[in-house]
């Protein structure tokens, strides 16, 4: 898995974890496997099954393509960077970036499989598997302290 992790840095031109972590709030190195494996089980499951099911294999390889894609995606580019202890730089998993200050952070939502930071007119997805660095989670719960 390293070796693909490491593989993976180099193409898309990522920072390396020896180097210290990707960002403040990171997806997981199994994510990025789970979409490859996605993308390549449905290539592998449409072509082998294209002769019994037809056109159903078809949405087989596509559908788990897309979601290996979407997986990957996220694994990329869904992040958080702290620029400095007023400002965090969000960047989604289509890649948009937005700048946010701790001090516009106004609420927090526990969803099921998730957490919405509420800043300024805007949202900020993490998901519950991140990775967060303890100055992030600190900064975060500055903000909402101030909050109560």
């Amino acid at each position: 898995m390293a070796h693909l992790v490491k593989l993976m840095i180099k193409l898309f031109n990522m920072q390396d974890p020896e180097d210290g972590p990707r960002a403040d709030m990171f997806l997981p190195d199994w994510l990025l496997l789970f979409g490859i494996v996605l993308v390549l089980g449905g290539i592998i499951a449409g072509i082998a099954l294209f002769g019994t099911l037809g056109y159903a294999s078809l949405l087989i390889l596509v559908g788990a393509s897309v979601l290996g894609v979407l997986a990957v995606m996220c694994w990329k580019n869904q992040s958080v960077r702290v620029l400095s202890d007023t400002e965090f730089e969000y960047t989604t998993f289509l890649g948009n970036k937005n700048v946010y200050r701790f001090d516009e952070i106004n609420g927090l939502k526990q969803n099921s499989d998730s957490m919405t930071l509420f800043v300024g007119d805007g949202k900020v997805h993490i998901e519950s598997c991140a990775i967060i660095t303890e100055r992030f989670a600190n900064l975060v719960n500055e903000a909402l302290e101030r909050l109560e």
